[in-house]
């Protein structure tokens, strides 16, 4: 008899279909998974850096308000005195108040105050030479014992360039470096960051680092104005980083880039104001004057914060005001068109009186863009973070040349001169995840 064997024959492995699924579901998840940790990376790191730019503002603002308290004291006489220096220098006339500070006019006393600000506050290298600087002489030793020049203000070098290159020799092996052998460091440093810094002005892929540094400088190694010290211990080592190697420690942000500092930001409020901004006395309402009816319509072009200019500000700068509008016969002020310094416009209004012309006094020579700010418009100090795409969307703050019309001092928009002064859609998508002090990814209300 024949006996039939059934075997039951198990499966041993998967079919190429079965396993071409699993591998498509481990690839889903596993992108899914990166793509979940990568949000998580981004936000964790835009929280980091909120928090350090809202940590220097407050440092700042607090700086700020024992500046402001000193201006009012002791310290009004010296401002007053330095700026009658630099007037000396266009007329004569002022060497008068150099002896009576106490009967300046109100409009050299405006003046004064900006230019102790500008010299307190720098956001350029060169402002800290207001009133000619000094040169360059070892810690400890007066000022005429003169070294070779390294292109650095007294301030800068004394303070931060001279014991900074100290350290680095020290750090290397040098126990007791020379006066020699730290100032030939020194020159080395420098050289690596203006290298840098022009670098900076070519290429959106280098970082410009000069006003991070100085606003470090600012708040750990300048004057305190009786307010309390700020220790460099506060901030952490992801917070403040030599990222050009020339010596000189930035504030950064969670993406290892240096934050930017913009101390009067007034192209980014009002791109369009004329160049030059100075007065035509031929002409009673020129184009630096703003316009009472905000719609364009007097003659003359003068001034007028457009709708588009108001919204391009409003990425980097929430809670700015609306445009005015009519209210009965008047119109109300744009709030835009303000120095919060200034209010009622005294500045300019010297500025623009011909009896100081007549007199042969042009306090534009000194009261310009290239050194102050707009006149007559709304700034505020500015920290941006570049944010993830590492894309600033603004020139840098040591970017000036007023002959091809470019203020980078002021926050004017990338690749734009005042000739151009809007930006493009790339540049405006540039500016959509930037960080700063005052939009609402900062947490700011204002």
């Amino acid at each position: 008899m024949i006996i039939s064997h059934h075997h039951n024959q198990n499966r041993s492995g998967f079919t190429l279909i079965e396993l071409l699924m699993v591998v498509t579901i481990i690839g889903f998840l596993a992108t899914m998974t990166v793509v979940v940790m990568s949000g998580i990376t981004v936000q964790a790191e835009e929280e980091a850096t909120k928090t350090t730019v809202l940590k220097v503002t407050r440092l700042l603002e607090q700086r700020i308000e024992a500046f402001d308290r000193a201006f009012k004291g002791s310290r009004r006489d010296q401002y007053v005195k330095g700026t009658i220096g630099l007037l000396k220098a266009i007329n004569g006339r002022f060497e008068y108040y150099d002896k009576h500070p106490d009967e300046a006019p109100p409009a050299i006393l405006l003046l004064a105050r900006k230019a102790g600000f500008r010299f307190e506050f720098p956001q350029r290298v060169a402002e800290l030479n207001i009133g000619g600087g000094a040169t360059p002489a070892a810690p400890g030793l007066s000022a005429a014992v003169t070294d070779s020049t390294y292109g650095l203000p007294f301030v800068l070098y004394q303070k931060s360039a001279y014991p900074i290159a100290t350290q680095q020799l020290i750090d290397e092996g040098t126990a007791t470096p020379t006066r020699t052998e730290v100032n030939t460091r020194v020159s080395a440093n420098w050289d690596v960051h203006q290298a840098h810094e022009t670098a900076s002005h070519a290429s959106d892929s280098v970082h410009g680092t000069e006003s991070s540094e100085l606003l470090y400088f600012t708040l750990t190694q300048s004057g305190t104005f009786g307010s309390s010290p700020v220790d460099a211990d506060q901030f952490t080592s992801s917070e403040v980083i030599d990222t050009d190697e020339d010596g000189f420690p930035e504030f950064v942000d969670a993406w290892g880039h240096p934050l930017r500092f913009y101390r009067w930001p007034t192209r980014l409020f009002d791109p369009t104001a004329p160049n030059p901004f100075r007065p035509d006395f031929d002409v009673v309402d020129d184009n630096t004057e703003v316009d009472p009816t905000p719609d364009n319509s007097e003659a003359g072009g003068l001034r007028e914060i457009l709708v588009s200019e108001r919204e391009y500000a409003g990425l980097l700068v929430k809670g700015l005001p609306p445009s005015p509008f009519a209210i009965g016969g008047s119109t109300q002020r744009d709030l835009m068109l303000v120095d919060p310094d200034d209010p009622v416009g005294i500045l300019y209004t010297f500025i623009e009186d011909p009896k100081y012309k007549d007199m042969g006094i042009d306090l534009t020579q000194e009261y310009n863009e290239a050194k102050y700010h707009t006149p007559d418009t709304y700034h505020a100090p500015l920290i941006v973070s570049a944010g993830p795409d590492e894309l600033l969307g603004l020139r840098e703050p040591t970017e000036t040349n007023q002959t091809a019309g470019i203020f980078g001092n002021l926050a004017q928009y990338a690749d734009t001169t005042v000739a151009a002064p809007l930006p493009t859609d790339a540049v405006v998508d540039q500016l959509f995840d930037n960080i700063t002090n005052r939009n609402r990814r900062a947490g700011s209300r204002r």
